[in-house]
């Protein structure tokens, strides 16, 4: 672990005048979640990390009609399709123009980060089922991944999105959707950073750099100042194929390194910043991919065909470290359970019937908010 250093944003930005929301106290968000109805629940769900862990405490007193993560792929013609793994179907969604071409970077609670395909430095935010694009600033470079704090939602209009710019001269942005610019994050110090992965956690800005370390960024838009603390990877772990992050469903954050032909789970142990291995992930299944990650109770849906101690993982560069050079975006499934016996058991591909080629990186879609 490192100390905590200052870092700056390239620009200024607007204010946050609804951050203050996403840091009410735990017990009156409690008392507001008692309060609402099924249906607001679940957009209760969307509006931060923080308020999600509020609802992961509390036991709703409705049933939750559970779909796994479907694979969402871009048709070539007219849309989205939605493969389900487990029932081995699709769901079609035929996008409007010009959406239909673009690329899929992010997704969050029904919104997706769009980038033109006719031209790359075009994003937007993009509901299918709303039919609502909220435009965003042009980008100054090619994008990796997209991220968002929050979902666009009434009363939180103006979320916050970051994007990843990965490779050799990397970088994280952020911006907020009324905004002119990205803001470029000086995390490196002024020096170049290669950027693995992002994820927002407990409302901060978390990335694997170099892949080595973590850095859990506080940024203030307002100011432009940015507090990061720098939590390293043990030694042996410096060098990974592939690397991960994920929010576990009991909130904690969870780094998955592939490293030597197997899937290594290490866990943030919050009272001195140290990287914890996990043996098992318990009764969870991990969904892990280069643009999307999620975490699933598995023992909340016994039926769904979910398996618990399971990592599901679309990136190509972990499929051809285990030797799959096969069809494009097809995912494979790794067993916890088998990892010690050095059983090549331990490692599947899951067959996507689909009717037509493809040719990007397959996206996780969660069909609901867990709980």
């Amino acid at each position: 672990m490192e100390k905590k250093h200052k870092a700056s944003l390239s620009s200024t930005g607007s204010d946050l005048s609804s951050w203050c929301w996403f840091h009410l106290p735990p017990e009156l968000l409690d008392q507001i979640y008692a309060l609402l109805s099924p249906s607001d629940r679940q957009r209760f769900r969307q509006i931060c990390s923080a308020w999600r862990g509020v609802a992961r405490q509390s036991i709703p007193p409705f049933p939750l009609v559970f779909e796994p993560p479907r694979l969402l792929h871009r048709k070539l013609d007219n849309g989205f399709s939605f493969f389900d793994i487990f029932n081995c179907k699709s769901l079609y969604c035929s996008i409007p123009p010009p959406h239909n071409k673009a690329h899929c970077f992010g997704h969050l609670a029904g919104w997706f980060f769009l980038v033109s395909g006719q031209n790359p430095y075009r994003a937007c935010l993009f509901n299918p089922v709303l039919l609502t694009e909220i435009p965003l600033p042009d980008l100054n470079s090619r994008i990796r991944k997209a991220i968002l704090l929050a979902a666009p939602a009434p009363g939180f209009p103006n979320c916050i999105v970051a994007v990843a710019v990965m490779g050799w001269s990397g970088y994280i942005a952020v911006c907020k959707p009324a905004g002119k610019r990205w803001q470029v994050l000086d995390l490196g110090q002024g020096q170049p950073i290669i950027v693995a992965d992002i994820i927002f956690w407990q409302n901060q800005l978390c990335g694997i750099v170099n892949r080595h370390a973590v850095l859990i960024c506080n940024f203030d838009m307002e100011s432009g100042e940015t507090s990061i603390l720098t939590v390293r990877f043990p030694r042996l772990y410096s060098c990974t194929v592939d690397a991960f992050l994920v929010e576990s469903t009991g909130g904690d954050l969870l780094a998955v390194l592939v490293d030597a032909r197997k899937f290594k789970v290490f866990k943030l142990v919050q009272q001195d910043f140290t990287w914890e291995q996990m043996e098992r992930i318990k009764n969870q299944a991990l969904f892990l991919g280069k643009i999307q990650s999620e975490s699933v109770p598995v023992n909340q849906f016994l039926d769904s065909g979910l398996r618990e101690n399971t990592i599901y993982c679309t990136s190509n560069m972990t499929r051809r470290n285990f030797n799959f050079r096969g069809t494009y975006g097809v995912p494979i499934v790794y067993s916890m359970e088998n990892r010690l016996s050095m059983d090549y058991r331990a490692v599947r591909e899951v067959p996507v019937s689909v009717q037509y080629p493809i040719h990007e990186e397959p996206v996780w879609v969660s069909p609901i908010i867990w709980p």
